[in-house]
């Protein structure tokens, strides 16, 4: 008798996941309830070019097989799968996949988001730091031993946690779309052809972290959204009294980062962080930010916002140490100068 889950993939009428990867290879077979299951079914379909595309872990790499090898003595030809990227090293082959991992705000509002990708060339390590609706990008090249050290690196980082990849390039490119990045291009030029197409249609979400409970408390917004006006306003009234107990200065300079288009900027801001702490399983977190983007483009006064209030303090306590290194730099050359008038 057949099996009725494997029926209800093939008539499509069961789990739209399996049945997506089963008949169009849409999504990632590891993600899937079963896997397995979803590996049979598509060797039932002939889906040649899914199984073809399985590659890790060991388990299902092997069912796939299994199941291209049923394809074949039904009669069916199957062409060899396309070489995977890869170093060549004498006669070794060493397939590197591609990685992502990603980091949900720290200190100064900004969320991190590292990939790697390889080609025969070698492998480019690509860092997005996505706050606003500025981002900044930086990228480098490692050989494989300096890769794989970077790996370890991260991969020991409590802060950073691996996310699939797809979301990743996703998340990347929607933050960089439109924007110069000559490193992001050179990167996706080691990324396999149609990736990227993939990653733009596909809902990030999808391959969300399950939500693991953790509270909502201790995000910021970027300080470096404040417009350098704002900053130096923000500085020039603080009061010499200001203290935690006497914050009225607070919540003027609040509504004055809030003027022109800093509300959106910053509700564009803590929507970016939603969608961070979602794909990490941070399901409070990610509640919280959407609930602070709601509340500044309902156009509320948002003082008593914790995440605002921090990133205005940030950025008028960067500005005043800014100034007070200036005034140091410009006592020092003075005395320099003071110096080499007494040797003359």
């Amino acid at each position: 008798m057949a099996d009725p889950r494997l029926t209800a993939i093939l008539d499509r009428s069961g789990d739209p996941e399996l049945v997506a990867w089963a008949h169009d290879g849409a999504g990632d077979v590891t993600t899937l309830s079963d896997p397995e299951l979803a590996i049979h079914a598509a060797g039932e379909l002939g889906n040649i070019a899914a199984l073809q595309a399985v590659v890790a872990p060991k388990a299902l790499r092997k069912a796939a097989a299994a199941a291209l090898h049923r394809i074949k003595s039904r009669g069916i030809k199957v062409a060899d799968a396309p070489a995977p990227k890869a170093f060549t090293l004498a006669r070794e082959a060493f397939d590197v996949p591609p990685r992502a991992f990603l980091s949900g705000p720290n200190a100064m509002g900004n969320c991190h988001l590292l990939m790697t990708a390889t080609d025969r060339e070698g492998s480019c390590i690509m860092e997005v730091i996505i706050g606003g609706d500025k981002v900044q990008d930086h990228h480098g090249h490692a050989g494989r031993s300096e890769l794989r050290k970077f790996w370890k690196q991260i991969e020991g980082d409590d802060v950073m946690a691996e996310i699939p990849f797809v979301a990743g390039l996703h998340l990347g490119d929607a933050a960089l779309n439109g924007k110069p990045a000559h490193g992001w291009d050179h990167f996706l030029s080691k990324v396999a052809p149609g990736s990227l197409a993939a990653a733009r249609s596909a809902n990030p979400l999808e391959y969300a972290l399950a939500d693991s409970g953790a509270a909502a408390e201790g995000w910021v917004l970027p300080a470096w959204l404040l417009p350098g006006a704002v900053v130096d306003g923000i500085v020039a009234s603080l009061p010499a009294d200001a203290t935690p107990e006497n914050e009225g200065w607070l919540d003027e300079a609040i509504a004055a980062a809030l003027e022109g288009g800093g509300r959106e900027s910053f509700a564009f801001a803590a929507d970016r962080s939603a969608l961070v702490f979602a794909l990490l399983g941070r399901g409070a977190a990610a509640e919280s930010a959407r609930a602070a983007a709601t509340r500044m483009r309902a156009g509320e006064g948002c003082s008593d916002l914790a995440p605002l209030r921090s990133a205005v303090l940030l950025a008028a306590f960067q500005e005043l140490q800014h100034r007070q290194q200036e005034k140091s730099s410009d006592i020092d050359s003075v005395m320099r100068r003071v110096g080499e008038f007494n040797a003359e």
